[in-house]
């Protein structure tokens, strides 16, 4: 089911419309750097594109040979001096994905306080993005991976239930962006661990930083214990359609939680892929991470070592449990 977000209505009326050529409208009047969303017809190729001064420069190499994008310079003559930088895809199939990943780079774009650094923003979105659509020639989200999916979307679920501030909630979430934490605020930071073994013994840790509370007042560790089924319990398209009946309300979090998940690799187009494993809830655990918490940070590595992998035993954790209230309110409570 398509989602509302700006860009594919935009997108949507240009259809409509049905006028020759490459039309453009502005994605916002509210900033100095102007970003469009852009469509072709009678080709019907949809994209945004962004105007910057010739003066900048942009290499556009990296996006020669792509499969699923077309990455183009064009004379802007809205503007003297300039060029429109433009992102487009030609498969109509694919309109609706493409339309998540255009918003959030758009988003991401409008972040920045110049054209120069607007630029080269689009440009290394763009290419963190390229590959995206491979998911879909391979099948998409490993067994692991919507594993892991759905025990962060859980605990998104409790952060959007346990406060007014939907858009903040989703925008706390940044492990689709391969981030060292899955949530992140201003002073806090949870990371999630989800596991679907009978005694699950360990957790593993990836990398020194991940349970590092130096430069951090409150750093959360959540065990979401699952039992997995291929007939009963909730599928992760059950819980992305929960999470979005409960932003409803609020379309900027809508679309930017529909943004973060395309980047996470879902794809709505490929829910049926995932229909087949069912999740419950065996356990879930909080921990606070300080002190003695069995760990390893970053200034205690040698010289040398680094990017370490290792696992933590469960039961020497359980003197750091605290209460998912008082996770909530050291976190979106705050």
């Amino acid at each position: 089911m398509q989602m509302n977000n700006k860009v594919f209505n935009i997108w949507t009326q240009f259809e409509q419309n049905r006028q020759k050529g490459m039309v453009k409208r502005l994605y916002t009047s509210d900033s100095a750097i102007n970003v469009y969303c852009i469509y072709q017809h009678p080709e019907e190729h949809y994209g945004i594109a962004l105007s910057f001064p010739k003066s900048i420069k942009f290499n556009g190499n990296p996006f020669s040979n792509l499969s699923e994008l077309n990455v183009s310079l064009y004379e802007d003559t809205s503007f003297k001096n300039s060029w429109l930088l433009c992102a487009t895809i030609t498969d109509r199939d694919k309109k609706s994905e493409f339309s998540y990943m255009c918003e959030n780079i758009i988003q991401t774009v409008l972040k920045e306080s110049n054209i120069k650094s607007a630029v080269a923003t689009f440009a290394n979105t763009l290419i963190k993005w390229k590959n995206l659509f491979d998911k879909v020639r391979t099948g998409g989200l490993s067994r692991e991976e919507q594993q892991g999916l759905y025990g962060e979307l859980c605990m998104l679920h409790k952060f959007i239930e346990n406060t007014d501030d939907l858009y903040s909630s989703v925008n706390y979430y940044i492990g689709t962006d391969k981030a060292l934490r899955d949530f992140q605020g201003r002073n806090w930071a949870v990371e999630v661990k989800t596991t679907a073994t009978n005694n699950p013994q360990l957790l593993k840790i990836n990398g020194e930083r991940q349970l590092d509370d130096t430069i951090i007042e409150q750093l959360f560790l959540f065990h979401c214990s699952v039992e997995t089924s291929k007939m009963s319990g909730e599928t992760l398209p059950d819980k992305v359609r929960s999470i979005r009946s409960l932003l409803s309300s609020d379309l900027a979090a809508l679309s930017l939680f529909n943004s973060k998940i395309f980047e996470a690799g879902y794809l709505d187009a490929q829910e049926i892929k995932y229909l087949e494993q069912h999740y419950k809830i065996r356990k879930e655990c909080f921990y606070s991470v300080k002190g003695n918490f069995p760990r390893i940070r970053e200034n205690e590595l040698r010289p040398g070592v680094g990017n370490v992998q290792y696992g933590i035993t469960i039961s020497d954790c359980e003197p750091y449990i605290v209460s998912e209230m008082f996770v909530l309110n050291n976190t979106v409570r705050s």
